[in-house]
């Protein structure tokens, strides 16, 4: 790659070959791909899906107590409508938990949507790690013979 640029009347230019960057970028790419940074990646993955599912399960629990909460004040709203005095209280008791489990659910299905999904099975991600990492062997033995490396 050459890259040239004129500046104050003088002509610069930067150049570096391929390989050169080759010999950088390929023992980054297989230090990503060796065995244990895939299972590193995978123990990740299930903790961070543990995490979720913990917190998923809080938010259930909230849920399940706000609904309990709303059906003892609507039987309490229920069992005296027509005492006046204390029916006005019951019913802004029975709005104000109907209102927490509507708002539990919207967490719930916030927290569902917004859980990010594995892009790749884990066989899929073995064998691709596996096949590229075959490619790339193969690829410098068969570059390294016909090619003068400089440094």
């Amino acid at each position: 790659m050459r890259v040239t640029s004129r500046g104050s009347g003088r002509r610069h230019c930067i150049a570096f070959g391929g390989l050169r960057v080759d010999d950088v970028v390929e023992p980054a790419l297989l230090s990503l791909v060796q065995p244990g940074a895939i299972e590193a990646a995978w123990a990740a993955e299930a903790q961070a899906s543990m995490r979720r599912d913990e917190a998923r399960e809080a938010m259930v629990r909230d849920l399940e107590a706000a609904r309990y909460t709303a059906d003892r004040v609507f039987r309490q709203y229920d069992a005296d409508p027509e005492n006046r005095l204390v029916t006005g209280e019951l019913e802004a008791r029975w709005n104000r938990a109907l209102s927490r489990v509507g708002a539990c659910e919207a967490r719930i299905a916030e927290h569902d949507t917004g859980a990010p999904r594995s892009a790749l099975p884990p066989i899929a991600l073995e064998t691709l790690a596996a096949e590229l990492q075959g490619r790339l062997v193969s690829a410098q033995d068969g570059c390294a013979a016909p090619h003068a490396r400089r440094s």
